[in-house]
């Protein structure tokens, strides 16, 4: 069992965090013109036909249409500030926020999907996303997309074929905000539109209710699966039928010391089941009168009740105190440890009050994510190694500043721990949501981290590392067969000379390996899913998915690709909609697992098409 996702980066170039926002948010789903028959299909694509009539005589038109477009986009998109440069150089990167920052506006449920190409016989089971797809409530809009409502979308491999169905996480917040038709409760970075002082002097005293699951898709127990955020609780859902039950109702003495924030993306353990994260936790102190910062890492055993709506217990792995707590996205496992990341991008407490007193005083919140912290590169990145069974932090190690989303894997020799990581000079540039869905991000540049390999001695308190400069590589994902045992391979997102690009990575010999029927022209793919093939050793032998976005069109559609290769097998297309986490569990003949995908931050992603053609999208002809 693995679990999900979050972020792809978006932002500046080698020595720069990219903006993880951004890119995981996707488009709205909106109906699209017809186009007629393709022409010259390629192999590992989805084919849809169309049953209306008279459209077939629109197809050349369509592709004169398309290949305008194409130039078009090529131009203003994917513009090459100087190519020769290589990675050193600056590229601005073909993202349209405009169009791509939509809201979401329907509930669909679309079978017999017809797949272009042939999916491999042995992947079965569902790929879940769950992300922000609703941006506002009558003329209120949210101030970041971590506060955009979630949808949970699924797509079904099955004997009889694919279907597709999203619905809403029907949360709390969610209903509040609908019945109010503007925004009516707090969120991570959004406060409710309230017309007076006193209203929102006395709406200070309300706590919030944290529901908005929008980030992180993972199962507890093998079963249940929940989805999760920045600020949000861990809500429960149905696989099948993709209903909402709520909260998960943990019973722990873990409770009683309030509500945890900033939730790392679960890691599960591949052999027992074990379900794993850390998170932050403001627990008031009565000594020193004021909160009292806490790292709180934990875990749910694997017998827990696989019953829905069960109460569940975590297992106390260990408190950390912190005057510098700064957010973990992904922790790693060993076969005997945890390894965690403190990065020196501590909360910024002044921040977040000043933008609470000038919503007090004036309605207006102006706070988004990246407010919440502070880059102070004069302090160290620590490394902490802990005992999963006892708790002890074994390791503690301090190393040159870098900022991070991704921990590719981690392993044991000896004594000597490794880590994989992808890592920045500095964090995210923030932007505002309303900036990027006018289109005004002229600005935004593309990128990728390093990859590092950390080697740390316990025996010694000795760490060093060392580089895979230049590879401007993100979204790492690995065979679930090789986490926390030495891997050689990964797959992920590269930034190649300014376009987004699926790649395979040799970590032995650094080989980059590109899905080459990508056109690069219009094409953004997302954080790929790596499904391993039943009974089959190699570490590369499986099926990589992702959701890749055409810009000219709005399209989307879900790519497989064979991991060893990276060549097309198959491919299905969709409407515009928003997809950014993602689950596949049950590859047949081997127990469930669910696999990591995201956004961080969003798939552009939605309606597959019916072999039917009742969604029909336009498609550029191959």
């Amino acid at each position: 069992l693995k679990p999900s996702s979050h972020s792809l980066i978006s932002g500046r170039r080698k020595g720069r965090a990219m903006a993880a926002r951004s890119l995981a948010l996707p488009a709205g789903q909106e109906a699209f013109v017809v186009a007629g028959p393709r022409q010259a299909q390629a192999p590992g694509r989805v084919a849809g036909t169309s049953q209306s009539p008279g459209l077939a005589p629109l197809a050349p038109l369509a592709s004169v249409a398309a290949a305008a477009a194409r130039k078009a986009v090529t131009e203003k998109l994917v513009t090459s500030i100087d190519p020769s440069a290589g990675p050193e150089g600056t590229y601005q990167v073909g993202i349209d926020f405009k169009n791509w920052l939509q809201s979401a506006k329907e509930e669909l449920k679309v079978d017999n999907l017809k797949v272009e190409g042939k999916v491999p016989a042995w992947l079965r089971g569902h790929l879940v996303h769950a992300g922000p797809a609703k941006f506002e409530f009558g003329d209120d809009e949210f101030v970041d997309w971590v506060d955009g409502q979630a949808m949970l979308y699924r797509i079904k491999f099955g004997e009889e074929g694919c279907s597709y169905q999203n619905r809403w996480l029907d949360t709390w917040n969610h209903r509040m905000h609908r019945e109010a038709g503007r925004i009516a409760v707090r969120e991570t970075c959004s406060r409710p539109s309230l017309g007076s002082f006193w209203e929102r002097f006395m709406y200070l005293f309300s706590p919030p209710n944290n529901e908005n699951g929008n980030l992180h898709i993972s199962q507890i127990g093998g079963s249940r699966c929940v989805s999760m955020s920045v600020g949000s609780a861990c809500l429960e859902f149905e696989l099948e039928s993709l209903d909402t039950f709520g909260k998960v109702p943990f019973d722990d003495e873990l409770v009683e010391g309030g509500p945890l924030i900033f939730h790392a993306e679960p890691h599960v353990d591949k052999n027992t089941g074990e379900w794993i994260t850390c998170a932050i936790q403001l627990r008031i102190s009565q000594e020193d009168m004021g909160l009292k910062p806490e790292y709180v890492v934990f875990s749910v055993m694997p017998d827990v009740s696989k019953k829905v709506g069960a109460p569940v217990q975590r297992r106390l792995i260990r408190r950390i105190s912190t005057e510098y707590p700064s957010p973990v996205h992904t922790i790693a496992l060993t076969e005997q440890y945890i390894v965690m990341i403190q990065i020196p991008y501590p909360l910024n407490w002044d921040g977040m009050l000043n933008a609470e007193a000038k919503w007090l005083m004036n309605g207006v919140y102006e706070g988004n994510l990246n407010d919440y912290n502070t880059w102070q590169p004069e302090r160290p990145t620590m490394i902490r190694v802990i005992n999963r069974t006892t708790g002890e932090e074994t390791g503690f190690f301090e190393t040159d500043p870098f900022f991070f989303f991704h921990i590719i894997n981690s392993f044991e020799e000896g004594e000597i721990v490794y880590l994989d990581v992808v890592c920045y000079n500095e964090p995210p540039v923030g932007f505002p949501l309303r900036q990027a869905r006018s289109g005004d991000v002229e600005d935004w540049r593309g990128g990728g981290g390093e990859v590092r390999r950390f080697a740390m001695n316990l025996k010694t308190g000795e760490c060093s590392w060392t580089g895979w400069p230049d590879n401007c590589f993100d979204e790492p994902k690995i065979n679930p067969k090789v986490d926390g045992v030495k891997h050689q391979f990964s797959w992920g997102v590269i930034d190649d000379n300014g376009m987004l690009r699926l790649t395979k990575q040799d970590h032995n010999t650094q080989e980059v390996w590109k899905w080459e029927g990508q056109d690069v022209t219009r094409e953004l793919p997302w954080q790929p899913v790596f499904v391993p093939e039943p009974y089959n050793e190699n570490e590369d032998a499986g099926a990589v998915l992702s959701f890749v976005r055409d810009q000219v069109s709005g399209d989307s559609f879900c790519v497989v690709l064979d991991a060893a290769t990276m060549e097309e097998q198959a491919a299905s297309t969709s409407r515009r909609g928003t997809t950014s986490r993602c689950m596949v569990t049950g590859p047949s003949s081997e127990s469930p697992e669910c696999v990591e995908h995201g956004s961080d931050r969003g798939n552009p992603g939605g309606t597959l098409r019916s072999a039917e053609g009742e969604f029909r999208s336009w498609r550029r002809a191959r």
